[in-house]
């Protein structure tokens, strides 16, 4: 427990850096400036949810083996962002090494997280679904695999196909190893496509099993 509080820490305070402490006057010229932004309060009650890993959609932390992954989702539809940092269970967990990274322009609002060994390399991947406002309902699929502790992206290939023959969306992806499941709606009704994770070069796709 004294691990996964630091680590919350850890994380919390790189937020922190990103939202360092203002006054009165400065708090209330930001909300004018920026209404559509998060107030003081609403970032400090984030700021315990995510500590606490709970209360917030697509954030918190996970374990999968000798990992640890705290998932952090900023931002709205307009400017999304997803930090993905790892701490090594082997390690002194007294002293939290974390690795990082952010995931940009992330399209719709994120619905899942998980964490898998879809290829069972003993390389763990973490995986953030997301859905699009409107009756559409599209869905996406952003992921992270750790090579030798360093956080590698796993490109969204198939899943990004311009033609699904009779597909309308509603989209809902989860992992059923060793695939990452599609279910969206087709003319009639629900269809599911099974996506595989292939290393392509010096890279990691997820491509349809056929």
């Amino acid at each position: 427990m004294k691990a996964l509080q630091l680590f919350g820490t850890v994380m919390i305070a790189a937020m922190a850096c990103n939202n360092p402490v203002k006054n009165p006057g400065q708090m209330e010229e930001d909300k004018q400036n920026n209404p559509s932004g998060p107030s003081s309060e609403e970032i400090a009650t984030q700021a315990q949810q995510f500590k606490m890993g709970e209360g917030l959609r697509g954030s918190g932390i996970m374990t999968k083996g000798n990992y640890r992954f705290a998932v952090r989702v900023n931002g709205d539809g307009t400017e999304r962002t997803i930090m993905i940092a790892s701490q090594d269970l082997r390690g002194d967990t007294t002293k939290p090494m974390t690795d990082s990274t952010v995931l940009h322009d992330v399209k719709g609002k994120v619905t899942s997280t998980t964490v898998s060994d879809l290829d069972n390399d003993g390389n763990p991947e973490v995986f953030c679904f997301t859905k699009s406002d409107g009756t559409d309902a599209v869905g996406s699929v952003y992921g992270v695999t750790f090579i030798d502790h360093k956080p590698v992206r796993i490109f969204s290939g198939d899943v990004d196909k311009d033609s699904i023959p009779g597909y309308r969306g509603n989209d809902t992806f989860y992992v059923q190893q060793p695939y990452v499941m599609r279910k969206y709606l087709a003319e009639k009704n629900m269809k599911t496509i099974k996506y595989v994770l292939k290393k392509d070069n010096q890279r990691y796709i997820l491509r349809e099993n056929k």
